[in-house]
């Protein structure tokens, strides 16, 4: 008698491939924090005026709220490695764009590239995270994700200013593109072991039909609009601490730029920190919706009249921490609620899309909430407004039967 045929082993997770990818997504991010950083140098030395400077340092958000929904569009021309080396490709030739820049034209057209790049990397890198993963890890490949895009921006809000310093933005822009161009030697390098993995786990073509189709879940709308109010409270307060910071005159500006630095950092323990709790099967709903009303508890709290300017500061660094356990739970999702590469790359997109708009509104509101006054407490409101509405989200949603 033959013997029963043994069903395939599923390949492990191929930890050094996966953490490459990453890194891809990380040195993108690097895009992120360095314009902010050196935007008045930057203002300076190419004769920009404010309005000019702000579309630099907006373009990013611009881009992204109109073509990130689309960009996992392209998976189903490319697979996820070739999206990703494009990405990283288009990020080295927007570098490059602006070290000759003189002017508004040269810089806006580099950001434009950049920021085209950025997208690619953001939505390919998933796609390519879930094919190196085992079925086991690959909930938990896809919330490590969410620790590249604090990470990269941190990188670039630290390191930026001390090279400009030493040698001008151009080297600040030349120390990312060589972050850049290992990302890309090291993503080519695991192109063998991507393509054994795709024939593994190639899927039917009817599986991977309607791309938008998977944008008509309950979920994916929910998950989504917890995204942007994360990246609201979160980013109205990373944009205007420097600011808050400057009313403490015993503060040097490199002690503001490594204080506003810290608070972006500490978001990255978070996002570990919402791994592990997924990972000990801690409810995706609850981790979310803890996390939005633990950082609207915070904010509140940092925006109470008379509190003092250091407990202010430390209720920021707690916001950023505990607000960070949501981007892993919400990416985390799509690995369940997608069918094929092209639908996961585009709930990427998605959910990309809303954090950016998050990260135009929130900083908005802040300031139109304060203008034309030097009282920062009224923002206080806007915390407890981003509470309630997390708590109303979840409250409404559909029971599970």
């Amino acid at each position: 008698m033959t013997a029963p045929a043994q069903p395939p082993v599923a390949p492990a997770t191929h930890w050094p491939a996966l953490l490459i990818a990453i890194f891809a997504g990380a040195a993108g991010a690097f895009c992120l924090g360095k314009v902010p950083a050196v935007l008045g140098l930057l203002r300076h030395e190419l004769g920009l005026n404010l309005v000019q400077g702000g579309w630099i340092a907006s373009a990013f958000n611009s881009l992204a709220i109109v073509l990130s929904l689309f960009m996992g569009l392209l998976l189903a021309r490319w697979n996820a490695l070739q999206a990703g080396v494009i990405g990283l490709l288009l990020l080295l030739l927007g570098g490059g764009l602006a070290l000759p820049a003189h002017g508004l034209g040269m810089m806006l057209a580099s950001r434009i590239i950049e920021g085209i790049g950025f997208l690619l990397v953001s939505v390919a890198m998933p796609s390519m995270i879930v094919s190196l993963a085992s079925e086991r890890d690959k909930r938990l490949a896809l919330s490590l994700w969410a620790v590249n895009l604090p990470l990269g921006a941190a990188i670039g809000m630290l390191l930026t200013p001390a090279l400009a310093a030493l040698g001008g933005w151009r080297l600040a822009w030349l120390a990312g593109m060589a972050l850049q161009l290992l990302a890309l030697l090291l993503l080519l390098a695991c192109k063998p072991v991507f393509r054994q993995r795709s024939l593994q786990a190639s899927q039917p073509i009817a599986a991977q039909a309607a791309p938008f189709s998977v944008l008509r879940q309950a979920a994916v709308w929910r998950y989504g609009l917890a995204f942007m109010l994360y990246t609201l409270m979160l980013w109205a307060v990373f944009v205007w601490l420097p600011s808050m910071l400057h009313g403490r005159p015993e503060l040097s500006a490199r002690h503001i730029a490594l204080l506003s630095a810290l608070a972006v950092v500490a978001n990255i323990p978070g996002n570990l920190a919402g791994a592990w709790l997924l990972r000990r099967g801690m409810a995706r709903d609850t981790l979310i919706c803890s996390a939005l009303g633990l950082m609207g508890l915070s904010g509140l709290l940092a925006f109470w009249p008379g509190l003092s300017p250091n407990a202010a500061y430390l209720l920021c660094l707690a916001l950023a921490f505990c607000g960070g356990a949501v981007p892993p739970a919400a990416l985390s999702s799509t690995h369940g609620l997608s069918r094929g590469p092209v639908q996961l790359a585009i709930l990427q997109g998605y959910f990309v899309q809303l954090a950016n708009l998050g990260q135009l509104l929130g900083p908005l509101l802040l300031a139109a909430m304060v203008a034309g006054s030097a009282d920062w407490s009224v923002a206080r409101w806007l915390f407890m407004a981003g509470a309630l509405l997390a708590a109303l989200l979840f409250a409404m949603r559909p029971r599970s039967h």
